[in-house]
């Protein structure tokens, strides 16, 4: 079986693009799922964000040839290995991709058939990464939980709402398809479900 459709979900921190692709994988049946997180070892990013930001935000610096090699292999219907967790992915009749750029990228754009773009207001996106923090690092970080939220609500003040503030209008205006954030999980996922149907 080759993977005839891929539908790209992007989306800043905290857009929930990860609980939407598995889900959207779980409606959609014969399909399956690629996580840009899956490939940080084997990738090139922009070595500081603000410098990145202040020459432009060019999103081909980001370089994933590693994920791009493996959508192609698994159109051809060959099945891959994830290089983070050694996982293999079998190839379905459409792949859901998790990917921040959608189709902005010149090494992806030729591989996605369809960009989805969760747009969230950029204080939700903060809310949703400080309580993901607090649910995921509390036991791990302890009474240190507390620096490690500070210095999330320090970089969101100096740069980072301006980095997810353009992030964000770049894959928006790349995208196929805009999603509000707001909505739930499940409801998300099953709009990115409905128009992979609808567009196939």
């Amino acid at each position: 079986m080759n993977v005839e459709y891929v539908v790209a979900v992007s989306g800043m921190s905290g857009a929930g693009k990860t609980r939407v692709v598995r889900r959207a994988v779980e409606i959609l049946g014969n399909a399956a799922a690629l996580h840009f997180d899956d490939y940080i070892s084997v990738s090139t990013y922009p070595p500081d964000l603000q410098q990145w930001l202040a020459e432009g935000a060019d999103v081909d610096v980001w370089r994933t040839p590693r994920l791009a090699d493996d959508i192609r292999a698994l159109r051809a219907g060959k099945a891959i290995v994830l290089p983070e967790s050694g996982v293999v992915v079998e190839p379905a009749e459409v792949l859901v991709l998790e990917e921040p750029f959608g189709k902005m990228r010149r090494e992806m754009a030729g591989l996605i058939d369809l960009a989805v773009h969760i747009d969230v207001p950029i204080d939700v996106m903060l809310a949703r990464r400080l309580l993901r923090r607090l649910s995921e690092e509390r036991e791990q970080y302890g009474e240190r939980l507390f620096d490690q939220l500070q210095s999330d609500l320090e970089h969101h003040v100096a740069s980072g709402r301006l980095l997810q503030a353009r992030g964000a209008v770049v894959a928006r205006d790349a995208a196929d398809v805009v999603l509000e954030g707001t909505l739930s999980i499940d409801e998300l996922a099953r709009a990115v479900a409905d128009e992979v149907r609808r567009r196939r």
